[in-house]
């Protein structure tokens, strides 16, 4: 859309109370949060509204009275947060960075390397290019026009209302009340823009783009929004999202906090298009824009009072989320971590965010919605501090000494409400607090699996050449793996029940999805499945779960690929997985109808039949696509394991052509 849908602020009106206090007829002290929404435990309300100069000529298409869900209202925060001087807006940037940081690559708040010691000297050389001067002139008359072709404002508003409901509890990158108040007042600017507003557009468009991909959705069912198509919206956002954040980088090399946030919501939307790949190099480039930002240190901020406070607290926020992430992606995907393992302990967050509660008298010990985050932290923290080396080949005790300290010194840690038997009597108040508890079980889970899961590798001649001991110690570790696999994938399916069991690109659920049921099905494949323990009832992590068995692994695979299958439709991901995961499975019950000859019925054969979707043309069990089960050997299980570890080579599963034209429409928008 047009700048003209930036109109000028009017004078502001003095008013004594922030809008809370103001319908309360109470007066505070006009701080943020003001002494009385503190007390309320509600300072996400504590705003300070002022009469803004509507003009006249305002288009239809701005208007939001059509829109969808609710709208955030129209309000600012104090002037000491909302201001920005006149000298950044006229000169298209921010505070002007050293030339010789960015030659040389200093970081400008360091304490310790070369540019700190010039500093003394007074030598920093802080003046700016003259050429720099002319090229922001450019590229600001560019951005001008790449504001002009921005989804209209209907659009731009129910996106990011969707995104605070329904999806910012995943990764809370952003604080929504401090981030609906910037946005509302964002349109209100003027231009020249500073260079911080710019960033900001890209993150509103960002924030878009990676919320489009969730839709339609159990609440939004149709495929277009106010009028435009939901492909084209998200490709509008996506590309001029991206032209923004170039443009960014050539006007400020340093950027900022937002930056750092738009550049992982760019990331995020390469998970949901099934690029893992893409999506560890937007890690790493998130990465590398909050070290050039500085906030991996308690550098200063911009701003005083209650806007560097919040400032402080959302940098070490978005740190953590960058930690999470990194360590997530170089666990599963056998990686160099880019953080080091310790670099979140000294800028852990430190403040208490009041929720999203739905009761306003609920007690103050109500549980801090960034606690799921900081679990996870912690999660990375500690199987981290075991090392990335581990001998090879597997050793049985090492992962059993992993194993005893994970439950020891971590699963005590877990706060009631994400206990593995959780206290539910906040998920009422609390609507995402479910959610956030599944999603942090799969992780958990997962991770256990990841410790366990080279046992699978060792040869058989490496397992007889074990001592006798080992030899039971490993096949103690493969029932343990086997229940935890099936734990994972119902905390899986829990989530995904939870975001209505329909469509989703969500990678959480696809990717564990898969990772869970191939590890299922290589153990079925073992001779000595189920690793009859002796014992009435199983135990994992100290949670008592029901006996393995093969039909209870079998049914819980079959219930994963037909997910799998189903999200096919929209999920590259879910569609390659889903090729190997059905493929294996005919595997693991032709070894299965081999190994029972005897009680293995007609009734067993059809159950334990994976059922086909129409979308894997050729794949059936009569095809003769399938390897006849005498030429499968167990002994080439670390083989086609390894390979299925490592990019395309699946040569030995010889995978059947899929059949694009019978996806779903939604899977090519």
């Amino acid at each position: 859309m047009g700048r003209a849908a930036m109109h000028p602020i009017g004078r502001k009106r003095r008013v004594t109370t922030c809008v809370p206090c103001y319908t309360r007829k109470q007066r505070c002290n006009r701080q943020y949060p003001c002494n009385h929404c503190t007390r309320r435990r509600r300072p996400e309300e504590c705003v300070y509204q002022s009469t803004i100069a509507q003009p006249s000529n305002i288009s239809p298409r701005e208007s939001i009275r059509d829109l969808e869900p609710r709208e955030p209202a129209s309000v600012e925060l104090p002037e000491e947060i909302a201001e920005i001087s006149s000298s950044e807006a006229k000169n298209g940037s921010s505070n002007p960075h050293s030339t010789l940081a960015k030659s040389f690559g200093y970081f400008e708040h360091s304490d310790s390397n070369t540019m700190a010691l010039l500093k003394k000297w007074d030598l920093d050389s802080r003046d700016q290019d003259e050429n720099t001067q002319g090229m922001s002139t450019t590229v600001l008359e560019t951005v001008q026009e790449y504001f002009d072709r921005m989804p209209p404002r209907p659009i731009l508003d129910f996106l990011m209302q969707y995104f605070v409901d329904d999806l910012n509890w995943m990764k809370q990158i952003i604080y929504p009340p401090s981030f609906l108040t910037h946005y509302q007042q964002w349109w209100a600017k003027k231009w020249p823009l500073s260079v911080e507003e710019i960033e900001f557009a890209a993150l509103i468009l960002r924030i878009g783009a990676y919320s489009a991909h969730f839709l339609p959705s159990p609440t939004h069912t149709s495929d277009w929004i106010h009028g435009q198509p939901l492909s084209e919206v998200r490709n509008t956002c996506s590309d001029i999202g991206d032209e923004l954040a170039r443009a960014c980088l050539a006007l400020d090399w340093k950027g900022s906090l937002v930056r750092v946030q738009h550049v992982l919501f760019a990331s995020l939307k390469f998970s949901c298009e099934g690029r893992t790949d893409k999506f560890w190099e937007g890690i790493a480039s998130a990465c590398s824009a909050a070290q050039k930002a500085g906030i991996h240190t308690v550098a200063p901020v911009p701003g005083e009072g209650s806007s560097q406070v919040l400032e402080k607290e959302m940098r070490r926020r978005t740190l953590c989320g960058l930690y999470v992430l990194d360590s997530h992606l170089a666990r599963q995907l056998d990686r160099v971590p880019i953080f080091p393992d310790n670099l979140v302990l000294e800028t852990l967050p430190r403040l208490r965010l009041a929720p999203d509660i739905i009761d306003l008298s609920t007690p103050a010990d109500t549980p801090e919605i960034f606690t799921e985050r900081l679990m996870q932290v912690r999660l990375g923290m500690f199987w981290r501090s075991l090392g990335s080396k581990w001998n090879l080949p597997y050793d049985p005790i090492h992962g059993e000494e992993r194993y005893e300290r994970f439950c020891a010194d971590y699963i005590p840690t877990l706060p009631p409400e994400f206990a593995l038997n959780p206290d539910r009597k906040w998920d009422v108040q609390l609507p995402k607090l479910p959610m956030q508890r599944q999603l942090l079980y799969i992780a958990i889970f997962d991770s256990v699996c990841w410790n366990f899961r080279p046992l699978l590798l060792l040869k058989p001649s490496q397992v007889t050449s074990l001592p006798l001991y080992k030899q039971v110690l490993l096949r103690s570790q493969k029932h343990r793996l086997a229940l935890v696999a099936l734990e994972e994938l119902h905390a899986v399916t829990t989530l995904h029940t939870m975001f209505g069991g329909s469509h989703t690109r969500f990678s959480a659920i696809i990717f564990n999805t898969f990772e869970a049921a191939v590890v299922l099905l290589v153990l079925c494949t073992h001779k000595d499945f189920p690793f009859d323990q002796g014992e009435s009832h199983a135990d994992i992590l100290g949670l008592r779960v029901a006996t393995l068995t093969r039909a209870k692994t079998m049914r819980a695979v079959e219930k994963a690929l037909g997910r799998l299958q189903m999200l096919a439709e929209v999920s590259e991901m879910a569609a390659s997985g889903a090729q190997v995961v059905t493929q294996l499975f005919t595997k693991a019950v032709r070894l299965g109808q081999l190994q029972e000859p005897d009680t293995t019925t007609d009734s067993n054969q059809n159950s334990l039949s994976p059922r086909i979707s129409p979308n894997f043309p050729n794949v059936d069990s009569g095809s003769g696509l399938w390897m006849p089960p005498g030429e499968w050997n167990l002994t080439s299980m670390p083989d086609m394991l390894s390979a299925i570890g490592h990019g395309d080579a699946y040569s030995m599963l010889q995978f059947p052509p899929l059949d694009p034209t019978c996806w779903n429409s939604n899977f090519h928008n």
